[in-house]
Parts: structure tokens; sequence; C-alpha cells
């Protein structure tokens, strides 16, 4: 067993491991897309300890053990609010405001 912390889907596969023993009953939307995984409305980063809403932008980091937490308690929006505040989340800041503006419009819809 390594002591590294996971990073990516293997973070994001530990949380779904650590929720079939302590809530084995959850129903979620799963599937792989291009950016890394869907779940529940969110998309979590291939390979980076990343996740953010559909149609949002701004990634915002998490721990296998607040991810395990939010999702058990159908929190993740709150969660999502919360990591963007945290030293570790990227800064998410857009150099090309045209840009951003025309993808944050056409996520929205």
């Amino acid at each position: 067993m390594s002591n590294k912390t996971p990073f990516g889907l293997h973070a994001f596969d530990e949380v779904l491991r650590d929720l079939r023993v302590t809530v084995p009953d959850l129903v979620y939307e799963s599937r792989m897309v291009e950016h890394g995984k869907f779940f529940n409305d969110f998309i979590i980063a291939r390979n980076k300890t990343l996740f953010r809403p559909v149609g949002i932008l701004d990634w915002a980091w998490y721990t296998v053990a607040g991810m395990a937490l939010a999702i058990e308690f159908d929190a993740m929006s709150e969660y999502y609010e919360e990591m963007l505040k945290d030293k570790r989340s990227p800064d998410n800041i857009w150099k090309d405001k045209g840009k951003e503006k025309q993808l944050k419009e056409g996520y929205s819809q």
C-alpha cells in the first residue's frame, strides 16, 4: 500500500469505495466524459483532484474525506462553494475575458 495521496479519478474511486461501506444504498449517476467523470451533475477531473458543477468553468479542489461527506449528505454544491475558497483550488483567472464570457454563456444553456 502506498503512502502517496491519490489524485484525479483514483482519488474519486477511493471516495466511492468509502461510500460503498458507509452508505451501501447510495444511488448516483456516473459516466466517463471528456474531462474526467460525470457524477450527479458534477465533473470530476481526470488527472487532478478537482471538481466543478456541469455548466461552470471554475474548478475547485477536493479531499477524499470531504467529498465523501458531501456526497453522503447531498451537499456537493455547498462543498464546491466552500472549496472554491481553499488555497489549493486554482485561481480561475481568465486572461481572455471574451472567451470566458462566451464559454460561460454556452455552458449556462
